[in-house]
């Protein structure tokens, strides 16, 4: 017994040595990256013909703009209207795009005096279509808007002094045209 004391006395110095030193192995993979995502473009673009509309440039109806077999070309009258068409140009844009446009009250100024555009000076303004979504699988082509200004008036009408008292006054129509992405909640 004596003998198997000390043999296993030997067995397990020896078990111990030999897994106090052994090397296991441990497998292990490990990467260190970054991620990187493009922005897309937002090229939005408010065009008079082929100019670029500023919140410091007014629309300005040519003669071409207002045509009335009745009243001289780029002038309006009672009974005639103004349209000029505005281009919202997205080529280039790589999100969707909803516009609206609107007008607000029409206004009159003759030597820099306030003149009156109500009653028988009724005047209307309209952009169409007033608001739309825009894909950007379809930024390619330019929206058209058409701003309509029109002059109330009746054939037959007298002229009176309403009417007269507009004779070479500027009349002006606040315009407000947005253009935004459309956002989605992911």
């Amino acid at each position: 017994m004596k003998g198997n004391k000390k043999l296993l006395v030997i067995a397990v110095l020896v078990l111990l040595i030999t897994v106090s030193f052994t090397t296991y192995a441990i497998y292990k993979t490990s990467v260190t990256t970054k991620a990187e995502v493009t922005a897309a473009t937002w090229s939005v673009d408010f065009k008079n013909g082929e100019t670029s509309i500023t919140s410091t440039q007014n629309i300005t109806f040519t003669e071409s703009d207002c045509t009335s077999a009745h009243v001289a070309q780029g002038k309006i009258a009672p009974g005639a209207s103004c349209s000029k068409t505005i281009k919202l140009v997205t080529s280039g844009t790589e999100v969707d795009v909803a516009y609206t446009a609107t007008t607000g009250t029409v206004a009159a100024t003759k030597s820099g005096s306030s003149v009156a555009t109500t009653g028988a000076n009724e005047f209307t303004a309209s952009l169409s279509p007033a608001n739309g979504t825009i894909t950007y699988a379809n930024t390619g082509t330019d929206t058209e808007l058409t701003l309509t200004v029109s002059w109330a008036g009746t054939e037959g009408e007298t002229v009176d002094t309403a009417d007269t008292g507009l004779n070479g006054a500027t009349i002006t129509v606040p315009v407000t045209l947005t253009a935004k992405q459309v956002v989605t909640q992911p």
